[in-house]
Protein backbone atom coordinates (compact mmCIF):
# COMPACT_ATOMS: atom_id res chain seq x y z
CA UNK A 1 0.00 0.00 0.00
CA UNK A 2 1.25 3.61 -0.79
CA UNK A 3 1.79 5.67 2.13
CA UNK A 4 -0.04 8.61 2.26
CA UNK A 5 1.13 12.34 1.67
CA UNK A 6 1.27 12.71 5.64
CA UNK A 7 3.40 9.68 5.99
CA UNK A 8 5.73 10.84 3.45
CA UNK A 9 6.48 14.05 4.65
CA UNK A 10 6.79 12.00 7.88
CA UNK A 11 9.83 9.85 6.49
CA UNK A 12 11.13 12.80 4.88
CA UNK A 13 11.66 14.77 7.46
CA UNK A 14 12.99 12.17 10.07
CA UNK A 15 15.15 11.17 7.22
CA UNK A 16 16.84 14.92 6.96
CA UNK A 17 16.34 15.04 10.39
CA UNK A 18 17.98 11.97 10.76
CA UNK A 19 21.22 13.17 8.97
CA UNK A 20 21.67 16.73 9.94
CA UNK A 21 21.39 15.35 13.31
CA UNK A 22 24.67 13.59 13.12
CA UNK A 23 26.29 15.76 10.38
CA UNK A 24 26.32 18.36 13.30
CA UNK A 25 27.88 15.81 15.97
CA UNK A 26 30.15 14.68 13.84
CA UNK A 27 31.10 18.06 13.80
CA UNK A 28 31.09 18.51 17.25
CA UNK A 29 32.89 15.43 18.12
CA UNK A 30 36.08 16.35 16.46
CA UNK A 31 36.47 19.22 17.65
CA UNK A 32 39.93 19.42 20.38
CA UNK A 33 40.58 16.00 18.89
CA UNK A 34 43.02 17.70 16.23
CA UNK A 35 45.88 17.83 15.11
CA UNK A 36 46.90 14.30 16.92
CA UNK A 37 43.54 12.42 17.44
CA UNK A 38 42.96 11.75 20.76
CA UNK A 39 39.57 10.28 21.82
CA UNK A 40 39.54 11.68 25.13
CA UNK A 41 39.69 15.13 24.29
CA UNK A 42 36.71 17.74 22.85
CA UNK A 43 33.13 17.98 24.02
CA UNK A 44 32.04 14.68 23.03
CA UNK A 45 34.86 12.11 24.77
CA UNK A 46 34.82 8.66 23.41
CA UNK A 47 33.61 6.68 20.21
CA UNK A 48 31.30 7.61 17.60
CA UNK A 49 29.21 6.01 16.19
CA UNK A 50 27.23 7.20 13.18
CA UNK A 51 24.57 5.88 10.92
CA UNK A 52 24.78 8.11 8.26
CA UNK A 53 23.00 6.76 4.96
CA UNK A 54 20.89 4.57 7.00
CA UNK A 55 18.13 6.65 8.04
CA UNK A 56 15.61 4.69 5.27
CA UNK A 57 15.88 1.58 7.00
CA UNK A 58 14.74 2.94 10.51
CA UNK A 59 12.14 5.33 8.72
CA UNK A 60 10.63 2.47 7.00
CA UNK A 61 10.75 0.13 9.68
CA UNK A 62 9.34 2.64 12.38
CA UNK A 63 6.44 4.19 9.87
CA UNK A 64 4.71 0.54 10.55
CA UNK A 65 5.10 0.82 14.15
CA UNK A 66 2.70 1.34 16.86
CA UNK A 67 3.63 3.55 20.31
CA UNK A 68 3.33 -0.11 22.39
CA UNK A 69 6.29 -1.46 19.72
CA UNK A 70 9.66 -1.80 21.50
CA UNK A 71 12.63 -0.72 19.59
CA UNK A 72 16.15 -1.81 20.58
CA UNK A 73 19.04 -0.17 18.51
CA UNK A 74 22.69 -1.28 17.81
CA UNK A 75 25.90 1.04 18.74
CA UNK A 76 25.24 3.13 15.74
CA UNK A 77 21.20 3.87 17.52
CA UNK A 78 20.44 7.65 16.52
CA UNK A 79 18.78 7.04 12.95
CA UNK A 80 16.35 4.76 14.79
CA UNK A 81 16.25 6.67 18.06
CA UNK A 82 15.02 9.49 15.93
CA UNK A 83 12.41 7.55 13.80
CA UNK A 84 10.93 6.11 16.74
CA UNK A 85 10.01 9.44 18.35
CA UNK A 86 13.28 10.28 20.84
CA UNK A 87 13.40 13.34 21.98
CA UNK A 88 16.18 14.97 20.57
CA UNK A 89 17.15 17.78 23.43
CA UNK A 90 17.44 14.78 25.73
CA UNK A 91 19.41 12.79 23.34
CA UNK A 92 21.84 15.29 22.68
CA UNK A 93 21.95 16.25 26.43
CA UNK A 94 23.18 12.20 26.79
CA UNK A 95 25.57 12.16 24.02
CA UNK A 96 27.29 15.47 26.15
CA UNK A 97 27.28 13.78 29.47
CA UNK A 98 24.41 16.60 30.49
CA UNK A 99 21.86 15.93 33.50
CA UNK A 100 19.54 16.56 31.49
CA UNK A 101 19.83 13.68 29.34
CA UNK A 102 18.00 10.51 28.74
CA UNK A 103 20.03 8.71 31.29
CA UNK A 104 21.50 11.83 33.34
CA UNK A 105 24.34 12.20 30.81
CA UNK A 106 25.76 8.19 32.33
CA UNK A 107 24.71 6.59 29.12
CA UNK A 108 26.45 8.42 26.25
CA UNK A 109 25.64 7.22 22.82
CA UNK A 110 25.62 3.78 23.02
CA UNK A 111 23.55 3.26 25.40
CA UNK A 112 20.36 5.92 24.92
CA UNK A 113 16.91 4.61 27.00
CA UNK A 114 13.69 6.48 26.55
CA UNK A 115 10.82 4.51 28.15
CA UNK A 116 8.41 7.48 26.68
CA UNK A 117 8.78 5.99 23.18
CA UNK A 118 9.46 1.88 23.84
CA UNK A 119 13.58 2.49 22.18
CA UNK A 120 16.46 1.75 24.17
CA UNK A 121 19.74 0.79 22.43
CA UNK A 122 23.31 -1.24 23.40
CA UNK A 123 27.12 -0.92 23.01
CA UNK A 124 26.96 -4.57 22.66
CA UNK A 125 26.93 -6.22 19.39
CA UNK A 126 23.49 -8.28 19.51
CA UNK A 127 22.65 -7.46 22.73
CA UNK A 128 19.32 -5.61 21.78
CA UNK A 129 17.76 -9.20 20.51
CA UNK A 130 17.38 -10.37 24.67
CA UNK A 131 15.27 -7.39 25.58
CA UNK A 132 13.52 -7.01 22.24
CA UNK A 133 12.21 -10.95 22.12
CA UNK A 134 11.36 -10.13 25.95
CA UNK A 135 9.39 -7.63 25.05
CA UNK A 136 7.48 -9.14 22.35
CA UNK A 137 7.08 -12.47 24.99
CA UNK A 138 5.39 -10.01 27.77
CA UNK A 139 2.76 -8.92 24.54
CA UNK A 140 1.89 -12.44 24.03
CA UNK A 141 1.90 -13.34 27.70
CA UNK A 142 -0.03 -10.26 28.69
CA UNK A 143 -2.21 -10.67 25.18
CA UNK A 144 -1.32 -6.74 24.81
CA UNK A 145 -0.82 -5.27 21.35
CA UNK A 146 2.76 -4.47 20.46
CA UNK A 147 5.99 -5.79 18.80
CA UNK A 148 9.44 -6.10 19.47
CA UNK A 149 11.65 -4.93 16.87
CA UNK A 150 15.23 -5.67 16.85
CA UNK A 151 18.20 -3.54 15.11
CA UNK A 152 21.39 -5.38 14.38
CA UNK A 153 24.27 -4.91 12.07
CA UNK A 154 25.13 -7.79 9.85
CA UNK A 155 28.33 -8.76 11.99
CA UNK A 156 25.30 -9.58 14.97
CA UNK A 157 24.08 -12.64 13.34
CA UNK A 158 27.94 -14.41 14.43
CA UNK A 159 27.05 -13.42 18.22
CA UNK A 160 25.35 -16.27 20.36
CA UNK A 161 22.97 -13.82 21.70
CA UNK A 162 21.66 -13.36 17.85
CA UNK A 163 21.21 -17.18 18.01
CA UNK A 164 19.56 -17.66 21.10
CA UNK A 165 17.28 -14.40 20.60
CA UNK A 166 15.78 -15.76 17.35
CA UNK A 167 15.25 -19.28 18.50
CA UNK A 168 13.60 -18.88 21.89
CA UNK A 169 11.05 -16.27 19.09
CA UNK A 170 10.90 -19.04 16.50
CA UNK A 171 9.81 -21.56 19.17
CA UNK A 172 7.63 -19.07 20.97
CA UNK A 173 5.90 -18.04 17.69
CA UNK A 174 6.49 -14.40 19.50
CA UNK A 175 5.87 -10.82 17.38
CA UNK A 176 9.06 -10.34 17.26
CA UNK A 177 10.69 -8.93 13.97
CA UNK A 178 14.40 -8.66 13.84
CA UNK A 179 16.12 -6.26 10.98
CA UNK A 180 19.52 -7.00 9.56
CA UNK A 181 21.32 -3.29 8.55
CA UNK A 182 24.15 -3.70 6.15
CA UNK A 183 26.30 -0.74 7.00
CA UNK A 184 29.70 -1.98 5.81
CA UNK A 185 31.48 -1.66 9.03
CA UNK A 186 32.06 -4.40 11.29
CA UNK A 187 32.20 -1.95 14.64
CA UNK A 188 35.17 0.37 13.49
CA UNK A 189 36.21 -1.83 10.65
CA UNK A 190 35.49 -0.80 7.44
CA UNK A 191 34.45 -3.76 4.85
CA UNK A 192 36.55 -2.36 2.77
CA UNK A 193 39.58 -1.78 4.40
CA UNK A 194 39.82 -6.02 5.06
Amino acid sequence: MKPTRDEQHWMYRNMVTSRKFEETIAGIYFEGKTPVFSMADGPIPGEMHLSDGQEPVAVGVCAHLNPDDVVTATHRPHHEAIAKGVDLDKMAAEIFGKKTGLSGGRGGHMHLFDPNVNFACSGIIAQGMGPAVGAALSRQMQKKPGVGVAFVGEGAVNQGGWHEAMNLAATWKLPFVCVIEDNAWGISVSKEGV
